[in-house]
């Protein structure tokens, strides 16, 4: 019996010291010197063409800014969804290019301090097949890159998306689907068991199209007990899977919305907070539709489940085991006495 406490105490002791163990967490921060837009999105039919601006500042207080312009292919990267710019002057068009619809100044120069506004064209040739097309204005200041296929890191890069109407091959699969959690790199960390609070529930979407695709829909986390929670938001940004691409959506079981300062003003922003799940099991169902350019729209149905058990819960159920066995063994030792006893009575 002295044995078994001691047991107990002493698991105790170590479940607790691992609790106390202190984390740190390491912060970036990123500046630049020039302000544009990320993103450009045209629907435009075959033989007709538009007119649109861009407006790029400079952050700069004290130099002006001296840019040339590029119009380049992009592609992908990675499941997280970084455009990796084709930069080479010989790099082959891509069939997705959009680089023949686009024109844009060779160069322009923005004042320290302030913002320059200039013209685009985007035109489409008559008779020109339906789908998605895409590429790339790239801002580079002194000297233009040696080439090769780099990431977002040049002076500045604006997308422009192109979608022509008409019919087009619309085609998503489900790849994985289920509870993630976030790691260093942009590769996919799904778990099927974690202890810590699951923040985030994700899936990956291959596009077997000709057509890029912005997911939407809805995903429900049911518990074994208790009411049944939805993520309604589970594409916000309305982020593109791009034709080809096999791409890692994340959402927030619970979202956190906070007004912060920039440049003058105010905007909104959203992070994932305390999901608010009690440990348990618990099932996921992802609902999601897809489609454009006046096309069917189509459905996407997955399901997945993961397990929660936080240190807590596991400390908790050790103890209770702990204290099942020990009455357990109480109780056993007290029926085997007085059975014991009975036998020397009728000896």
């Amino acid at each position: 019996m002295k044995r078994l406490k001691s047991i107990v105490l002493t698991a105790c002791a170590v479940i607790l010291g691992a609790t106390l163990v202190p984390y740190h967490q390491a912060a970036a921060v990123s500046s630049a010197a020039l302000s544009i837009t990320p993103k450009k999105n045209y629907t435009i039919e075959p033989g007709k063409s538009a007119k649109d601006t861009l407006i790029i500042r400079n952050l700069d207080q004290e130099r002006e800014l001296d840019l040339t312009l590029r119009v380049v292919d992009f592609t992908y990267t990675d499941e997280g969804g970084t455009p990796k710019l084709m930069l080479a002057e010989d790099a082959p068009q891509t069939t997705w290019s959009a680089k023949p619809f686009l024109t844009v100044p060779k160069t322009v120069t923005v004042p320290a301090k302030g913002s320059k506004t200039i013209d685009m064209g985007i035109a489409v040739p008559a008779k020109h097949g339906a789908g998605s097309y895409y590429s790339a204005i790239v801002y580079s200041s002194g000297a233009a890159p040696d080439g090769g296929n780099v990431g977002l890191n040049a002076s500045g890069v604006t997308l422009a998306f192109v979608n022509i109407p008409g019919e087009v091959k619309e085609n998503l699969t489900l790849e994985k689907f289920g509870a993630y959690v976030p790691g260093k790199n942009n590769s996919a960390n799904y778990t099927s068991f974690t202890t810590n609070d699951p923040r985030n529930i994700a899936y990956t979407l291959k596009n077997n199209g000709n057509v890029t695709e912005a997911p939407a829909g809805s995903i429900t986390v049911k518990p074994l007990f208790g009411n049944d929670k939805t993520i309604t938001e589970i594409n916000p940004n309305k982020s593109l899977a791009l034709i080809g691409q096999t791409r890692t959506y994340t959402t927030c079981v619970a979202l956190k919305y906070d007004q912060r300062q920039f440049e003058g003003g105010s905007a909104e922003s959203t992070e994932c907070t305390n999901s608010g799940l009690w440990p348990g099991f618990y099932r996921l169902s992802l609902d999601m539709y897809y489609g454009q350019n006046g096309n069917r729209t189509q459905d996407l149905l997955g399901s997945s489940w993961f397990i929660y058990a936080p240190i807590w819960s596991i400390i908790v159920f050790i103890l209770a085991l702990l204290v099942i066995a020990y009455f357990g063994y109480r109780a056993y030792s007290s029926v085997r006495g007085k059975v014991g006893k009975k036998s020397s009575r009728k000896k």
